[in-house]
């Protein structure tokens, strides 16, 4: 194992279930952003792999909403993933990376907004927390 999958797996497995939440966000922007450079490229490899990652991780959030705490948020987060499946898939059915960019703008969004309540863990609004599992 190399130091960086080491860090990597010592990073998952100390965070906070909003830690991981934030982790997987991280993945996805990082994804999106390499599937839309090998778009633009020309690398059907990488674009492939790269899509294929960002459809499990969207899958791994989308598991991880509770409707029956979450109601209405977790219903938001559930749209924002669906149209995060139809961006993947537009993206590369039409071989354009704009569907792709437009969804990483929202998860850059979220993402942010997860940051800044996992860095103020007293402030998070009980409505964003019943969203997930504890």
């Amino acid at each position: 194992m190399d130091a960086a999958t080491a860090y990597r797996r010592r990073s998952i497995e100390g965070a906070s279930p909003l830690g991981l939440v934030v982790l997987l966000y991280q993945a996805a922007c990082v994804e999106m952003r390499r599937a839309a450079s090998a778009l633009d490229r020309g690398d059907i490899e990488t674009r492939t792999r790269a899509l294929n990652k960002v459809l499990a991780i969207v899958g791994e959030l989308r598991a991880a909403l509770d409707f029956e705490r979450g109601g209405p948020i977790a219903q938001q987060f559930a749209a924002l993933y669906r149209l995060a499946e139809r961006g993947v898939l537009e993206a590369s059915t039409r071989q354009d990376p704009a569907p792709l960019r437009e969804v990483l703008e929202q998860f850059v969004l979220v993402r942010d907004a997860w940051q800044k309540i996992e860095a103020s863990q007293d402030a998070t609004p009980a409505g964003l927390e019943a969203a997930w599992p504890a």
